[in-house]
């Protein structure tokens, strides 16, 4: 008589196709898969369950994956299909979406994802144009947490001068993500 064992046994791809540019695309993409997740599925301990099973998946297929595009895309599609599984397990919830109300959910989801990180690639293509000394200033205001008023006085300038600079900065950033933002939608 064999003993049954609950252990799930995972198969592990092949050991080249993981590399350290699928690890760190797996590991920044956990927010945007775990909100895409919940807009499907809108009950959060669901979400995460469906998240780790996506996770699993993505490992075994790691080999799958074409280096170059894109992997937030790849991986909310693979999460698509675990949400449909997910939601075919517990089909005797009253409280389930239909399937064409999920599609509608997911393209939704994944064109405002896309907006988000064509906005994230300008800001940072953005950052890049400006002055190191004005990197550094929006960097003191909003990486660090410091106040106008701390800045002033570390920098020797009045806070009227700081706040006038760091609202420039911000306006000069703004136009250039609108440029990039309206360049790539005419391209």
């Amino acid at each position: 008589m064999t003993e049954r064992s609950d252990e799930v046994c995972i198969s592990m791809p092949e050991p080249h196709a993981i590399n350290d540019q699928f690890i760190r695309d797996l590991t920044n993409c956990q927010n945007r898969l775990y909100a895409y997740i919940l807009t499907l599925l809108p009950d959060p301990e669901r979400a995460r369950d469906v998240l780790q099973e996506t996770n699993v998946v993505l490992w075994r297929k790691a080999g799958e994956f074409k280096t170059g595009t894109n992997f937030g895309a790849w991986a909310c599609k693979i999460a698509y299909f675990e949400v449909l599984t997910e939601r075919q397990r517990r089909r005797r919830d009253r409280h389930v979406f239909d399937e064409e109300m999920i599609a509608q959910l997911a393209r939704h989801t994944e064109q405002r994802l896309g907006r988000l990180d064509d906005r994230s690639l300008a800001l940072d293509e953005c950052l890049q144009q400006l002055t190191r000394q004005q990197r550094d200033r929006l960097m003191a205001r909003y990486s660090s947490g410091g106040s106008v008023l701390a800045m002033a006085e570390e920098l020797g300038e009045t806070p009227g001068a700081v706040a006038t600079a760091l609202y420039r900065i911000r306006t000069a950033l703004l136009k250039c993500i609108e440029n990039k933002l309206a360049g790539s939608a005419s391209a």
